[in-house]
């Protein structure tokens, strides 16, 4: 399939991948070929040094209306082949979650549904003015099955959250940022740049420490609070005995940047 033609592009360059959605002319949907390349493209972003961030993105005007519906209509033949392929959503999704390295959404126009969920697999989100966030399953007595309803009240509480998915009402960028799903709100003609930026400040930092943050902050969520300063002091020695915190430290004494393990090379001598 030529590069161009298929429905998720893989870029890297300075240390970012580039994910880019590529079905413009169905805003992005997903279809099971983008979650099978989805799967692989991370499988090599987590194993490739030279990968230190990736950055999520969509062609055209859209970021991402969700699912394919009709690849979800074709699911729904039985409860068994329903469940299948939201196992294999769950799973390529859990796979961009627990992504070792850091990733930014960079979001335009609509975020629904699927699309929805994408960002919340994210860790950092940049958003353009005229993006909006919502979840329409409701408004068409579906079920939104691909993490919101455990995700999205982990994220903004409650209360907003069940008005989201019980209402199908979408919410603007402002508010999306207001509410804690964005981390910020750019002109659209600067979207691009200021992903790429937020990106790159990530990719410049440690590989490990950013890893074993993430782990962290992830599994933590999930456990009592003892077990997750547990979990936080087991990863702690882990990454404290390693090389990048004494680059950083002689950087703090001798008042110099540092230049984390794997960025020596692409530095100016």
């Amino acid at each position: 399939m030529p590069a161009e033609d298929s429905p998720l592009l893989l870029e890297v360059t300075d240390h970012i991948a580039r994910l880019t959605l590529n079905r413009p002319a169905k805003l992005n949907a997903i279809d099971d070929r983008m979650l099978v390349l989805l799967s692989q493209y991370l499988a090599r972003i987590e194993t490739d040094p030279d990968i230190r961030a990736v950055l999520v993105q969509g062609r055209g005007r859209a970021f991402c209306a969700g699912a394919d519906l009709e690849v979800v209509a074709q699911s729904m033949k039985s409860g068994s082949s329903f469940r299948a392929w939201l196992d294999e959503w769950h799973r390529v999704f859990r796979l961009l979650e627990h992504c070792p390295k850091p990733t930014v959404a960079a979001v335009q126009g609509l975020a629904y549904a699927g699309g929805l969920e994408l960002t919340q697999v994210c860790d950092v989100v940049v958003a353009a003015k005229d993006a909006w966030f919502g979840d329409q399953h409701a408004k068409l007595g579906l079920f939104p099955g691909g993490g919101s309803t455990q995700r999205l009240p982990r994220l903004i509480g409650a209360r907003r959250a069940r008005w989201m998915l019980l209402s199908g009402e979408p919410i603007s960028a402002i508010e999306a940022r207001e509410f804690g799903m964005v981390h910020q709100v750019v002109e659209c003609n600067d979207l691009d740049s200021a992903a790429h930026k937020c990106a790159n400040q990530l990719a410049r930092q440690s590989v490990s420490a950013n890893a074993a943050i993430k782990r962290a902050a992830i599994e933590g969520a999930d456990l009592e609070l003892d077990a997750g300063l547990e979990l936080e002091r087991e990863l702690a020695v882990s990454h404290m005995i390693g090389p990048d915190p004494q680059i950083g430290l002689r950087a703090f004494r001798e008042r110099t940047s540092p230049i984390f393990t794997g960025l020596e090379e692409s530095e100016p001598s």
